[in-house]
Parts: C-alpha cells; sequence; structure tokens
C-alpha cells in the first residue's frame, strides 16, 4: 500500500466513524435488536447459550459482543445501554470498510478506493451498521471469504486457504441466508471458469488445482468454526443438529408464510427511490448508475476473469433475493456489497474514459456531490430519522415514545415499597409486546400473558389496546390508566397502575407535571 492509499483508507474509516458513532442511542432498539439483547444478556450472566433454530439466527453476533463488553469493562447487564449493544456492528461496519484492499490486485486499486468509500457513506451500510442484528456480521465475513478466496487463487497458501474456510464457517455460525451467497459464489464460479475456458469445469477439474492439504486446512477450518459455535462451546451439543434443522422453517418463510411478503422490487425501489409523503427523497441511484457500466465492462470488456465472477456473484444474488417473497430490507446489504464493488469499478472506469482535463474536472464535481449526497443521506438517517418510517430502512421499528411507558414504570417502582421487584403484568401477544422483555429488565417479578387472565391485576399492568382491557371501569377506578403508549406503529399500550401507588408517584414529581 502506497501513502496515499494509506490516506485514502484512513480518510474512509475516519468518515465511516463520523456517520456511524454519534447518537447510537437515539433509535430505541427495534424488537429484532432487543430479542438479541435478550439472549446476549443470558449468556453474560449465565454463560448459556443455546442456539434456537426457529425465529432466530446464528450465534456469531452474541459471542462476538460478549468478547467486547468484557473489554468495554461493562459490569452489569442493567448498566448496558442502546449505545453499547450497537458497537459491535458499528466495529464490523467500519471494519467492512478495509476488505476491498484485499481486492485491489483484482479489480484495481482506483476501483478499491471508490469501493471503500461508498461502504463508508452509503445509507444502508450506515444504517444498519448502527443495528443489533446479524446482517452487518455476515456481510462482513462474506467480503472475507471473497478476498481470501481471491488471494488464494492469486498464490495460493496455507493461510488463505485457512481463512477462506473460517469465512464460509462464520458466515455459516452467523445466520441461515448464508448458503444464498454460497450459492451464488458457487454459479458464479462455474459460468465464469465455462466462459472463460469454453469447457464446463467438472468436481474433478476444479480439485485438480486445489492442494489436498489446502483443501483440508480450508474445509477443517469451517468444520472447526461451526463445530465450536453451534455446540456453544461444547456445551450443547443439540445446536450442532439444529444448525441444519433450521432450514425447515426458513424455507416456509422464504416460500411466503411470513408477514414478510413484499414484491420483487422491494429493495431497489428502497435503493433508487425512495419517497414517502412528507418525507424527504432517499436514493442510493449514484452508486447503482456506477453499477451499471461497472458490471457492463466486467463481464463484457477483456477485464480478469475475477471482474467476471464479481459482475456474475452480485446479479445473482440481486437475482435471489430479488425472487424470494420474504424480504426485510436490511437483507439487501448481501447482494449491495457487490454492487457497491461495481460501482467502484464503473467509477475507476469512467475516469480512465474521461481524458482531457475538462471532462475529468465535470466528473470530479458530479462524484463531489454524489458523494456529499450519499453521506447527508446517511447522518439524516441516523439522526432525526433513525425511527421515522419516512426512512426507507426503518422497518417495523419500535416508536419513540415506548421509552415514556419504560420511564413512568421505572418511576412508580421507585416509590413502590417493593421498588424492583414490584409486580408488572404484560398483557399482549408475544410478537407484539417486543421490545419490552429487554427494557423492563430491571424488574425482577414480571408475567407475561397473552390474554387477559382471570385476575389481570398487580401494581402496574401494560396490556394491548386491542384487548380493550377497561380496568379502571372494571376496577371501579381502584386502578387508574395513566398513558397510552406507541410500542410501534399503530401498535398502543396502556399503563394501568393501583390508585394509591399512582397517588404516591404523583406527589414526588415536580408541582408543573402534575
Amino acid at each position: 500500500m502506497n501513502r496515499w492509499s494509506a490516506l485514502g483508507a484512513l480518510f474512509a474509516v475516519l468518515t465511516a466513524l463520523a456517520l456511524r458513532v454519534p447518537g447510537l442511542e437515539t433509535r430505541p432498539l427495534h424488537n429484532d435488536e432487543a430479542v438479541n439483547a435478550v439472549k446476549l444478556s443470558e449468556l453474560w450472566e449465565k454463560g448459556h447459550y443455546a442456539y434456537d433454530p426457529d425465529e432466530h439466527h446464528g450465534p456469531t453476533l452474541h459471542y462476538a459482543s460478549l468478547a467486547l463488553l468484557r473489554l468495554s469493562g461493562t459490569r452489569s447487564v442493567k448498566e448496558l445501554s442502546d449505545a453499547a449493544l450497537r458497537w459491535v456492528t458499528v466495529a464490523f461496519g467500519v471494519a467492512l470498510i478495509l476488505l476491498p484492499l484485499l481486492l485491489v490486485d483484482g479489480i484495481g486499486r482506483t476501483a478499491g478506493a471508490w469501493a471503500s468509500l461508498f461502504l463508508a457513506i452509503s445509507p444502508a451500510m450506515v444504517f444498519y451498521s448502527r443495528y443489533f442484528i446479524h446482517e452487518m456480521l455476515l456481510v462482513f465475513f462474506t467480503a472475507v471469504t471473497l478476498g481470501a478466496g481471491w488471494q488464494y487463487s492469486q498464490k495460493a497458501s496455507r493461510l488463505w486457504a485457512t481463512l477462506v474456510g473460517a469465512g464460509l464457517g462464520l458466515m455459516f455460525t452467523t445466520k441461515e441466508t448464508f448458503v444464498l451467497s454460497l450459492a451464488a459464489m458457487g454459479a458464479a464460479g462455474f459460468i465464469t471458469a465455462w466462459w472463460t475456458t469454453g469447457v464446463p469445469p467438472t468436481p474433478k477439474t476444479v480439485l485438480a488445482r486445489i492442494s489436498g492439504t489446502h483443501l483440508a486446512l480450508a474445509a477443517g477450518s469451517t468444520f472447526l468454526v461451526w463445530l465450536i459455535l453451534f455446540s456453544s462451546f461444547f456445551t450443547h451439543a443439540q445446536g450442532l443438529l439444529d444448525s441444519v434443522r433450521t432450514y425447515l422453517p426458513w424455507l416456509k418463510r422464504a416460500g411466503g408464510h411470513s408477514p414478510h411478503i413484499h414484491p420483487w422490487y422491494f429493495y431497489l425501489e428502497r435503493l433508487a427511490w425512495f419517497h414517502a409523503a412528507k418525507g424527504p427523497i432517499w436514493s442510493e441511484a449514484a452508486i447503482l448508475a456506477l453499477a451499471a457500466p461497472g458490471i457492463g465492462v466486467s463481464l463484457f470488456a477483456k477485464r480478469a476473469a475475477f471482474h467476471r465472477f464479481l459482475a456474475l456473484y452480485t446479479l445473482g444474488l440481486t437475482g435471489i433475493y430479488c425472487s424470494i417473497s420474504y424480504k426485510t430490507p436490511w437483507c439487501l446489504l448481501n447482494f449491495y456489497l457487490g454492487m457497491i464493488l461495481m460501482a467502484g469499478v464503473g467509477a475507476a472506469w469512467l475516469w480512465q474514459l474521461f481524458r482531457s482535463r475538462v471532462s475529468r474536472a465535470v466528473f470530479s464535481v458530479v462524484m463531489l456531490l454524489a458523494v456529499l449526497h450519499l453521506a447527508g443521506q446517511s447522518w439524516r438517517g441516523g439522526s432525526e430519522y433513525a425511527s421515522d418510517r419516512r426512512n426507507p430502512y426503518v422497518y417495523a421499528q419500535t416508536v419513540p415514545d415506548v421509552m415514556t411507558l419504560v420511564e413512568r414504570s421505572e418511576g412508580i417502582a421507585k416509590v413502590a415499597p417493593e421498588g424492583y421487584q414490584t409486580v408488572i403484568k404484560i398483557i399482549a401477544p408475544e410478537s407484539e409486546y417486543w421490545p419490552l422483555p429487554w427494557y423492563l429488565r430491571r424488574f425482577s417479578n414480571l408475567g407475561w400473558y397473552e390474554t387477559l387472565p382471570e385476575d389481570p391485576y398487580a401494581p402496574i399492568v401494560i396490556v394491548s389496546s386491542k384487548l380493550n382491557a377497561r380496568l379502571d371501569e372494571k376496577s371501579e377506578k381502584k386502578w387508574v390508566m395513566v398513558g397510552l403508549s406507541e410500542l410501534r406503529p399503530a401498535m398502543f399500550f396502556e399503563l394501568y397502575v393501583e390508585l394509591e401507588l399512582w397517588k404516591r408517584y404523583v406527589e414526588t414529581l415536580p408541582k408543573d407535571r402534575e
């Protein structure tokens, strides 16, 4: 790496940090983040983690988070802030920016530099780097696998073979959808080899090019990562079986048995042009527009086979994700990694195409405006639109109003005789009450009910408005409804408090708040 490359990488990393770190606590935890937080707390406090093949993803996020939390010096789960939880995905999101360095001798130094910058400022990449879910880790390990695979193809060594295997293993232990990326890699590799040589490759011809020792190292490292993480460091053998069994429920969801069913253009709409009523226009069209010529020259110009492989991989994975009915917006990161690499190739090609000073000056101005536009959207996405549905990457997001409900419950506990041992009954279907289990973690006596029980009363009762509880009327005002909070869009919860306890709480409030 020369001085200018080092400075460029440093600039990209600093830009990434500036967009990812400020205001990490601005947005309340999404329900998926809260589920991950609860599982992390069990691992941290009890040393217990068991992979759940239904509705959950792999263990990598939790073990990576545990390592980071131990280094941070945090003493208790109760001290954990939303920002602290998200540091692990911030770290992987920033580290991802450096991985194009593994590819620069394949796609070119200029293309790699542009790809790193786009990874740093892409609104999608920035937003989900601030999200305590598995996706950013999956994208990172996919990039590691691609980079190590390219390096191995250029200089076969035990190190690169082992790193390819470890990357695959970490993809597997991060999220089940890694198989989609693996399928796209395999198809792209097959077509590239056939296109380049004119002869379709066979397993025999492929294996003949790989040292048996290297193959064993790659397979062994994949197996070892799978064995250690899915078995929870040899404490939960069932996790190994569950890592395979998980594909039964996930296949059902992919086939349409899920509330997250969207049309094929769902991802592309969010990337290319998204404009909700009374909201700003969001667009990463600059990256998509650069990816188009990048893919074109990679496929049809006299480029190295690796360009063709990346282009086919990107097109294939994009097609796979668009064709699956089940869609959540963070899944787009997986094919968008390839798009960004192709955008880097496109930007480098255009720079070579425009040879005159005037054309290069115009191109530079256009690129500067595009960079500023993308970075500006990323900043807004993490600040004023962090939990706003007019942001294309906000999806089933917890509304900030939930914190009013939590803060009021904690305030009441401070005046209650039992303190945080005060009984709270939460009455709502399980799919609706998240992230309350995380935000109410200080309380030790929580009761969870999916329907109104025969005795719904407790010092504090939180109940879904859909259940029409009317506990104040039914109790003849011995309980009073003291708040109505929106948990997620159009999902409201009523807060009931025992009358005498509520009076005690009100007496502690400043006079202007009574």
